[in-house]
């Protein structure tokens, strides 16, 4: 018979475990009054989580996790309370390494159709990797991942694996999207720079089908390119990036599942994922989603790939000391005079959680395209000390959310946004991921649901 809550929560604080030191932070931190109170609960529990960290990971490791533990805490504190600024910074970053993609699959910003009407606003932009740098040294100490794809290629950016190991400095999930049909791949670059999970899209299993959708795709070179990844990871000796084929799900490819899971065992993917896709018949009425249940197949024995994400000793070694202890040295930041808020039935969580970021730099506020009569480029990010994530765009449709005005005339797409979220790219699912990698018996269920369930 399992323990009540009440003597769960008494064994769980005799235990020692990351409970005992994250109930009690908690409970200071989200039952704060003000916005001042909650600062000041951050501030004296700093020290106290990293002294209690500090007897189960090394120094720069105790340092980071606490930075990271404290960030989600007061995010979920001005989410209840609908703050407007926010003292927290993102949790999940999404980033383009660049705008431009080679494929032009239907519903896409880079869809023939779609560039013809100039149905969005998508420049074809590459990210500079100072501008990258500069965005990780703001946000990274205290985000848990970053997913680096939206709507580009990420592997036309020659300096996405360079990217993907300046995020691993700050003890970062890294993942990226990707069709794998280019020309010029470096798979043993990939495999060293520590990047944790590939997404290889593949909607069929044969270049008939495949192509339907993955419009200029190549089946056969993306074929050769995984098979060159599988090898380099070989004679690296690493199991790191995890590879999951996923397959979008439409009435012209379905017949094809059965022989897309036997090629992904083949070729040495970890998971074969069927997920369903956008309505896209404004592009292409033929191309129809079909209807199936999403599934993950678990293709092969290995750990699964969030457990080995940034656990290992290789990813602490990649930890920049002077980095993160700066971080975790400066100041919570000022805060601002704020009137409460009225806790509104609902919000946008990606208002609290993410950041998204293309390859120009423009910031938006989730992963949806801007387009014409879509405000949904809330600023630019600059390496100049601006806080992009508190720009008067995310202000505004905070503030609209929690009062139901639009504040000084601003009017953001996120007024009239037809999708209603629960959660986000890096959310729940995320964080629960992230610290069980970082110790599945000091951060048990009982961590992991007050760091994750809100």
């Amino acid at each position: 018979m399992p323990p009540s809550p009440r003597s769960a929560h008494r064994l769980l604080m005799r235990l020692g475990r990351a409970y005992s030191l994250l109930f009690p932070a908690a409970e200071a931190i989200l039952n704060s009054s003000t916005l001042t109170a909650a600062a000041s609960a951050y501030l004296e529990w700093k020290p106290r989580l990293y002294s209690g960290l500090r007897g189960h990971y090394p120094h720069v490791v105790a340092q980071a996790l606490t930075l990271k533990i404290l960030n989600i805490l007061l995010c979920r504190r001005h989410q209840n309370a609908r703050d407007t600024h926010l003292l927290s910074r993102p949790i999940g970053l999404i980033v383009d390494p660049t705008n431009v993609c080679r494929l032009a699959c239907p519903g896409c910003v880079h869809s023939e159709r779609s560039e013809q009407l100039g149905v969005f606003d998508w420049p074809k932009r590459t990210l500079q990797s100072a501008l990258f740098d500069a965005l990780l040294a703001r946000y990274g100490p205290h985000a848990i991942e970053i997913y680096l794809c939206n709507y580009g290629e990420p592997l036309l950016n020659l300096a996405t694996p360079d990217l993907i190991r300046e995020a691993k400095r700050y003890l970062l999930r890294t993942s990226l999207s990707t069709s794998l049909s280019v020309e010029r791949f470096d798979a043993a670059a990939y495999v060293e720079s520590g990047l944790d999970r590939m997404e290889v899209s593949i909607d069929g299993a044969t270049q008939a089908t495949y192509d339907r959708f993955r419009r200029h795709g190549d089946l056969e070179l993306v074929f050769r390119n995984l098979r060159r990844l599988v090898e380099a990871k070989r004679e690296l000796n690493r199991s790191n990036p995890t590879l999951a084929w996923k397959f979008l799900a439409f009435e012209h490819n379905i017949h094809e599942l059965p022989a897309a899971r036997k090629r992904a065992r083949e070729l040495g993917f970890d998971y074969f994922c069927t997920s369903l896709p956008f309505d896209v018949s404004w592009d292409d009425p033929e191309i129809r989603p079909a209807r199936i249940q999403p599934q993950i197949h678990r293709l092969r024995p290995a750990a699964f790939w969030w457990e080995r994400a940034i656990h290992p000793a290789p990813a602490y070694e990649q930890l920049d000391d002077d980095v993160i202890g700066a971080a975790f040295d400066a100041p919570l930041g000022p805060i601002p005079d704020t009137v409460e808020r009225a806790k509104s039935q609902s919000t946008c969580p990606w208002l609290y959680k993410n950041m998204v970021m293309d390859g120009a730099g423009r910031v938006l506020p989730c992963c949806a395209a801007p387009a014409p009569g879509r405000n949904l480029v809330f600023g630019r990010f600059e390496s100049d000390g601006t806080d992009p994530f508190n720009s008067p765009s995310h202000k505004a449709a905070r503030g609209y959310f929690a009062t139901g005005e639009i504040p000084n005339g601003e009017k953001p797409f996120c007024i009239e946004c037809p999708w209603k979220v629960e959660d986000t790219n890096i959310g729940a699912t995320s964080i629960r991921q992230y610290f069980s990698a970082a110790g599945a018996a000091y951060f048990d269920r009982w961590s992991l649901d007050l760091l994750a369930k809100w």
